[in-house]
């Protein structure tokens, strides 16, 4: 189930358990449309995590190009 506290690593793993449940396994639509819900919001875990990811690292270089060398 996806949660707003997991972290990159998990909610990738997840979603590729996920992916292979519906790739490989005769499933139902109700099932398919949870596992399309719980899919979206593991993607945005991601992608908040990634974009966190990337600003930290743009502010850590900016601060690095101020510092008096």
């Amino acid at each position: 189930m996806a949660d707003a506290n997991m972290d990159f690593k998990e909610a990738l793993s997840r979603l590729e358990e996920i992916a292979a449940k519906v790739n490989g396994d005769d499933i139902s639509l109700d099932e398919s449309l949870d596992l399309l819900e719980e899919g979206v919001k593991l993607a945005n875990i991601c992608a908040e995590n990634t974009d966190y990811t990337c600003l930290r690292e743009e502010t850590e270089t900016a601060d690095a190009n101020r510092l008096p060398g």
